[in-house]
């Protein structure tokens, strides 16, 4: 559990320079799951949300890109404790 904070804090203090293989790790942590790819974007699902979170396969990952992931991630580790 300790490495999964410590990347998503990571995550939160460093937006401009993420791979999109370290957010993929990230989101597969929590649950989520590469639904399909489009062209340059990867969609992944989480049972407990509705919306897909969609991250394009670019280096480095856009900064809001990175603020929709860890949105959803905290919108699941509230479903999972709440």
């Amino acid at each position: 559990m300790v490495r999964r904070e410590r990347r998503i804090e990571r995550l939160r203090r460093s937006q401009t320079d993420v791979s999109p293989e370290a957010l993929r790790t990230a989101l597969e942590w929590f649950g989520f799951e590469l639904e399909r790819t489009t062209g340059s974007h990867w969609q992944y699902w989480h049972p407990a949300l509705v919306e897909k979170v969609v991250v394009p396969y670019r280096r480095p990952v856009k900064p809001v890109y990175v603020r929709n992931a860890l949105k959803a991630i905290d919108e699941v580790m509230r479903h999972d404790h709440g």
